[in-house]
């Protein structure tokens, strides 16, 4: 399999943490790639031109985080990552999908601030990051009922791993933001649930090592 994906120095994408809880590193071939380049290898491969995007032997490929996870974490013979049925499913879907909406909503903001700031949208900035002051709040609230690692825990350590290593960049960059955000300042248990798990190894081994 080949993955297609844009490493970041200093952060693990949660397709990595996946890969390295499942076991299955040495099974992807990973192909550094930046979606916004002209040419790049996702030009005849996925339509939306996102990554990650997923190459499988058979020539198929798997778009967007949620599904590249599933069907990793239905590969390996660890505990799973999705459960399989009941309430606890959805309430993990529904986090997973809440991380991903951070992390999409942070997103948006790098793509504003790369604008002059005489040309970007303060409107616009100020309402993602009410978006995101209202995610992380939530956020706060689920910690009481986390249990065992699931992909809803696992995606939003991925979400707030790259808000705190990208804020001040983008805070420095961007119209009416601060640059000194912390999204665990004022959130004691999310504080106190992300630092010890963000310390694992599965999320300190990225797939491709950059200087």
């Amino acid at each position: 399999m080949k993955l297609l994906y844009t490493p970041i120095k200093g952060y693990v994408h949660t397709v990595e943490a996946v890969l390295n809880y499942t076991g299955l590193r040495e099974l992807v071939e990973p192909v550094a790639t930046k979606p916004f380049a002209a040419e790049n290898p996702l030009v005849g491969i996925n339509p939306l031109g996102k990554v990650p995007t997923l190459v499988l032997d058979s020539g198929e490929y798997l778009a967007g985080g949620p599904v590249i996870y599933e069907y990793l974490d239905s590969l390996h013979r660890r505990r799973r990552l999705f459960p399989a049925k009941g309430p606890q499913r959805w309430t993990t879907l529904r986090q997973a999908w809440m991380a991903d909406g951070l992390f999409d909503t942070f997103v948006l903001l790098i793509i504003e601030s790369w604008r002059p700031k005489d040309q970007q949208r303060a409107d616009y900035i100020e309402r993602c990051m009410a978006k995101i002051i209202a995610m992380l709040d939530q956020m706060e609230r689920d910690v009481a009922g986390y249990g065992r690692l699931d992909i809803g825990q696992m995606r939003t350590v991925g979400a707030l791993q790259f808000l705190r290593l990208k804020m001040a960049q983008v805070g420095q960059a961007a119209v009416g933001l601060d640059a000194t955000f912390d999204p665990l300042a004022s959130r004691p248990a999310l504080a106190a649930w992300y630092q010890p798990l963000a310390r694992k190894k599965i999320f300190r081994e990225p797939l491709l090592r950059l200087s």
